[in-house]
């Protein structure tokens, strides 16, 4: 069964415009796209980027590509040829070809199908097939290109050539079965927020951020707390400790960040997580957590390193400031491996870390960044550790690795690792089944517009692209004798329920229910109809019921019935999945439109990939907002940690 797309328009449901009209933001402001004469290094950047515009995106089109044949370079042209946007090779070894593409950069949909978000910017839809063309960036100066997908070997692979700097390929997924199957799930497209602060936005991702272009509301939002770390990794995002600077934005400068998601329309949001850095560093760490909690945030994180929470003092202060979840960096269970990619051996640190959650009364999700080749064969022994302490880890988010800077051909294919990977080597793990059991997040898109409909209020909703992640969740059994393997204790939920029965179910009834007027008994016992007709009793595990499987959503869905006694009325799950962000090598500007983890910064709100990687506003806001580098200075900081 295949999802149904309605056409979205820019009006709101009812309940929605009456509940924006009765919660106006607190303020706000906007700024114009920067033109010719820009202003700011990050203006000059945006200019830089588009510099290939009037030729990128008018046909014909010249690029390089490869023959999927012979494997060798060749040239090649996109035309338009019977109203189908082609690209036609030319190899010396196999001859000429032509190659029909899906295509949403030089054909628009019919104006009977045009969408625009909230605030009239034009909305290109998602385009499920293979091969297709996208809009892309050069690896080395983050120039706006046209590349495309294409299959070879029955992955999935980007190409793009940059007339400054020549042909880059890179994979995007190991499986075209796995990845055509993920991307035909996605319901309706997003339409964005009310209040965007960058205005006349056209061009992605150099108009960022946030933008009118943009499609989606902040599922989880980011705050970087601070630039100093107490590790030096050479994977870091935030590449803490090397920048020369330190930011660190002030207690009050993020109470002000914070009251920017709480501001946002028509969905504010209210989940946070607290980054770096290492945030647990910041001299008024738990004043900043009360302030979440006290503004009404309902799911407050840290990403962090775990070595300040080992500590059990700190982490009950931690957990009485208001934090629910750690996500905590976790690569694995080899010390050698820590030493490697940490620079020390971490592996008790992250241990104890587990212990003192046990204690205080938090949850865990387990992230580890993976790099092919250097930590891989992990994933299966931190999936037998999450069910070992699945009283506190609730997840295990994986992380394939994204590259700054530019790296060797050879480098990129041997160190690239892709969902694709992700989902062969849980489902190696645990006996999950690839077609069966894996989705991409977009797919619990209904879940949210019910929840919405029922509560009569806006929801996030994960309207992010089908390419951005992909995973499955577990029940996980009750330990029925010491040092039973987890796979016995693993059954994947969608054995359970008919995910896309159920998920469509759900999208037709929070249809029907947001044109209710009012929300009574009998709407609510539809919903748990629904459930229990895509409930298959024979796969569920020992001991789980419906009833018991509701409860274990409402705890997914309710940190207040995810944690103390209330927790004994759950059926134990896990969620296990990745969450791919791009880097140059493999951007796509239609992920980023839809993004849904933002970042709130001083200046203003950005997607996580053009924050942290593309255009990289990150080093922008920071240099904006640092302080000069005082390495006696900054250490003794590190060392000390929180001051409140």
């Amino acid at each position: 069964m295949k999802p149904q797309q309605s056409q979205t328009c820019r009006s709101l449901p009812a309940y929605v415009q009456e509940w924006v009209e009765a919660h106006p933001p607190a303020g706000g402001r906007s700024r114009p796209v920067a033109a010719g004469g820009a202003e700011t290094e990050a203006d000059a950047m945006r200019v830089q980027m588009r510099r290939f515009e009037q030729g990128c995106f008018c046909l014909p089109y010249e690029m390089r590509s490869e023959c999927t044949s012979c494997g060798g370079e060749v040239p090649a042209t996109f035309r338009l040829a019977d109203g189908q946007v082609v690209l036609e090779k030319q190899c010396p070894t196999c001859g000429p070809s032509r190659e029909a593409h899906h295509d949403a950069i030089f054909t628009q949909a019919p104006d009977s199908e045009a969408l625009t978000t909230l605030t009239d910017a034009p909305i290109r839809p998602v385009v499920r097939g293979l091969p297709r063309t996208v809009r892309t960036l050069c690896p080395d100066c983050a120039a706006i290109l046209v590349g495309r997908y294409y299959v070879t070997g029955g992955g999935v692979y980007i190409e793009k050539t940059c007339p400054d700097h020549g042909y880059f390929r890179d994979k995007i997924h190991s499986n075209v079965d796995l990845y055509l199957k993920c991307a035909g799930w996605s319901f309706d497209e997003g339409t964005g927020v009310l209040n965007p602060q960058v205005l006349g936005g056209a061009n992605c991702p150099s108009d960022c951020g946030l933008c009118n272009q943009h499609q989606s509301v902040a599922v989880l939002a980011n705050i970087d707390l601070t630039n100093r770390c107490n590790l030096t990794c050479p994977i870091c995002f935030a590449n803490a400790n090397a920048a020369g600077y330190v930011y660190e934005p002030t207690y009050e400068q993020i109470v002000e960040m914070l009251q920017q998601l709480l501001d946002s329309r028509p969905t504010p949001c209210t989940s946070i997580q607290f980054s770096g850095g290492e945030p647990t560093v910041h001299p008024r760490f738990h004043d900043i957590l009360r302030a979440a909690r006290d503004m009404g945030f309902t799911n407050i994180q840290i990403a962090t390193n775990g070595i300040r929470m080992a500590d059990l003092e700190f982490a009950r202060k931690t957990r009485e400031a208001g934090l629910h979840t750690l996500y905590l960096q976790f690569d694995g269970l080899d010390d050698d491996l820590y030493r490697r990619i940490r620079g020390r051996p971490l592996l008790e640190v992250k241990k104890k870390v587990v212990e003192n959650c046990r204690q205080v009364g938090l949850k865990i999700c387990l992230v580890p960044t993976i790099v092919k080749g250097d930590n891989n064969d992990q994933v299966a022994p931190i999936i037998e550790f999450a069910v070992e302490n699945i009283d506190v880890v609730s997840a295990i988010s994986f992380q394939p690795v994204c590259f700054t800077g530019r790296i060797s051909r050879d480098q990129l294919e041997r160190q690239r690792y892709t969902l694709g990977d992700l989902a062969q080597d849980i489902a190696d793990a645990t006996g999950a089944d690839l077609k069966r059991d894996f989705w991409p997040l977009s797919t619990v898109a209904p879940l949210c517009d019910l929840m919405a409909a029922l509560e009569r209020k806006p929801k996030i909703r994960p309207s992010c692209h089908p390419d951005c992640a992909e995973g499955t969740y577990f029940f996980v059994a009750p330990q029925k004798y010491p040092g039973q393997p987890a796979r016995e204790r693993l059954t994947p939920i969608p054995r359970v329920f008919d995910i896309g029965g159920l998920f469509s179910d759900m999208k037709r009834l929070a249809d029907k229910l947001g044109r209710k007027r009012r929300i009574g008994l009998l709407s609510k016992l539809q919903v748990v109809w629904l459930f229990a007709r895509h409930f298959d009793r024979k796969g569920a595990p020992e001991g789980l019921t419906l009833i018991k499987w509701i409860r274990s959503l409402q705890g997914m869905l309710d940190k207040k019935k995810s944690r103390g006694p209330e927790q004994a009325r759950h059926y134990k799950t896990l969620m296990c999945a990745g969450m791919h962000f791009m880097d140059r090598y493999n951007y796509d500007a239609e992920r980023v439109r839809r993004c849904v983890i933002h970042y709130s910064t001083p200046e203003g709100v950005f997607p996580f990939c053009s924050y942290n990687s593309g255009p990289c506003f990150r080093d922008f806001v920071e240099k904006a907002h640092s302080r000069p580098l005082n390495t006696a200075a900054t250490a003794g900081q590190a060392r000390e940690g929180d001051m409140s």
